[in-house]
């Protein structure tokens, strides 16, 4: 397979992992990811956008204003003083039409709105649509939900660790509040100024970014603060730093572990993450390193030209794989954010003819 051939397979994945809703499945052949995550499908939708498949990434979009102007009641009696329990006034997946899962779920994850209103100014721009009436309605109520909740301790992007603040989770509050301000014209500079501050102040050792204030380990998530969240340009010395600490700890056999203490289906390697460096390499002007994980990821794929969630190499601790796998059955694959990853990887090499 080549490089467009898995660039074109990679769009099919995602057309045909659409419901007619609009939601994206996180993966069609893996029961507990029969859902769609707004952070996955906010990374999915931007990729559609790149490969200008904006229709599919529209069609995304109307959902996720669906979802949340249909919670708009919930979310006005909480911003009222009202006695709703944040933690329940948007969850972080959803049913493919739209409804709450009815299982309990780590749902309460504010790094998938901030990513989310990032994807939407993404849209925008790159389908040179304007927003309309219920999408800013959507946008402003993720965005005052944001500002009222940006410092509460959440559920990480891997859905762990509820008690803390992550910097991931920081950055993409910081870029969503951005783009909400250029969608709908309200003003969220000041907590714009203030989560970068605490993103300078608490959210580095070392020179470089950690996983959530308090510790000085890194997590493959924090190449987010570079691309897409820009909260430092990805060749700042911060990033510079944060990148190569990610790289000496968790860069193994080619591929990106999401932490090194991370046990989940063994602690493997992740095609999404190795595919987020190639990205960030692009961007900090590296386009042979950026070529390099391409064809590597390249390398990975299925004879069906599917990309797994990740993979059973150079596992932090094989002894957890046999446990998954009972639990859930073998790892997602294919996941729809690892081909959004390689198609956002190959369009931003400038490989498409």
């Amino acid at each position: 397979m080549t490089r467009e051939q898995l660039f074109k397979q990679s769009i099919k994945v995602i057309k045909d992992g659409q419901h007619p809703t609009g939601g994206y499945v996180a993966c069609p052949t893996f029961p507990t990811y029969n859902y769609s995550w707004f952070r996955d499908s906010a990374y999915i939708a931007y990729a559609m956008d790149l490969a200008s498949e904006h229709d599919s990434a529209a069609r995304f979009h109307s959902w996720a204003v669906r979802n949340i102007l249909a919670r708009e009641k919930a979310l006005e009696e909480y911003f009222s003083g009202g006695a709703t329990d944040y933690k329940e006034l948007l969850h972080t997946r959803y049913t493919l039409e739209g409804d709450e899962g009815t299982e309990e779920w780590e749902n309460f994850q504010l790094d998938s709105f901030g990513i989310w209103l990032w994807s939407v100014k993404e849209h925008l721009s790159l389908s040179e649509s304007k927003a309309d009436g219920p999408l800013i309605q959507a946008v402003n109520l993720v965005a005052r939900y944001l500002t009222a909740l940006w410092q509460t301790p959440c559920y990480d992007c891997w859905e762990e660790n509820e008690d803390k603040v992550h910097i991931y989770t920081l950055a993409t509050i910081y870029r969503g509040l951005i783009c909400a301000s250029e969608i709908s014209g309200t003003d969220y500079s000041k907590t714009v100024l203030a989560v970068k501050n605490r993103i300078e102040k608490s959210g580095c050792a070392e020179g470089h970014l950690v996983k959530y204030e308090g510790i000085r380990a890194v997590d493959s998530s924090l190449l987010g603060a570079g691309f897409p969240c820009f909260v430092f340009d990805p060749d700042h010395p911060v990033m510079d730093a944060t990148i190569k600490q990610i790289e000496a700890d968790l860069l193994e056999s080619g591929g990106l572990h999401r932490y090194r203490a991370d046990t989940y289906y063994g602690g493997g390697i992740w095609i999404l993450l190795t595919a987020w460096l190639g990205i960030n390499e692009v961007l900090r002007g590296n386009q042979d390193k950026a070529e390099h994980i391409l064809d590597w990821i390249l390398s990975k794929a299925g004879e069906d030209g599917h990309l797994p969630e990740q993979l059973s190499e150079a596992m932090n601790d094989p002894s957890y794989l046999s446990h998954w796998n009972e639990k859930w059955g073998f790892s997602a694959n294919p996941l729809l954010w690892s081909h959004a990853m390689y198609i956002i990887l190959y369009m931003k090499l400038g490989l498409i003819k």
